[in-house]
């Protein structure tokens, strides 16, 4: 009964890891190596009551109900660039390699934010096994910290035009996703947390 029990629960578990591999169409995950491109943003708009540039991102989880026993959840939460959410009306850009680069910045701020998640998640994560409830505690938090260092990075930077603000910005972002390093969804080595 044991035995098949096991075979059971591996069954589920690799079903689980091979569906949740693919990404839909239009979707990107966040990777160093890949940044944002023109053809990712896939809405095209002419419009004029619409603003030039709009980028969707994403931060969800698929954690279950046996991953408080595991060593390191980040693979459990994806940061993702929605492109069939977003668009770049190219008649209305003047630099389109600026822009596509502002919006990489907030991808990367999304970034910062999916491994603060991780960190947290890894930290509470023997509430878990008493429910769900904490999980989307942190996920809404985490959502609503996005929304406003977003914002702060838009206000400051006054959308990408004031040139010195988006290097201190970068220089910000840069720290802080080194900081966050071993909580980047392609590590999935042991966590060890220093607490």
């Amino acid at each position: 009964m044991k035995r098949i029990f096991l075979i059971f629960m591996l069954s589920i578990y690799c079903l689980n890891f091979s569906f949740g591999q693919e990404l839909p169409d239009g979707q990107k995950i966040w990777r160093s190596d890949s940044k944002l491109t023109i053809n990712d943003f896939k809405i095209k708009i002419s419009n004029e009551n619409n603003d030039a540039v709009y980028a969707q991102f994403m931060i969800s989880h698929s954690i279950g109900g046996f991953d408080f026993m595991k060593r390191n959840l980040n693979n459990k939460i994806k940061n993702r660039f929605l492109g069939n959410a977003s668009w770049i009306d190219t008649t209305k850009v003047e630099s389109i390699e600026k822009q596509i680069d502002f919006q990489q910045m907030q991808f990367d701020l999304a970034e910062i934010q999916a491994r603060k998640f991780r960190k947290r998640i890894l930290k509470d994560k023997g509430q878990i096994s008493k429910g769900f409830d904490i999980v989307e505690k942190i996920n809404n938090e985490i959502i609503v910290e996005f929304s406003n260092v977003r914002l702060e990075l838009m206000r400051e930077t006054e959308s990408g035009r004031n040139e010195e603000k988006v290097s201190k910005w970068k220089e910000k972002i840069k720290t802080e996703l080194e900081d966050l390093d071993e909580f980047r969804f392609e590590n999935a080595k042991k966590i060890k947390l220093n607490k």
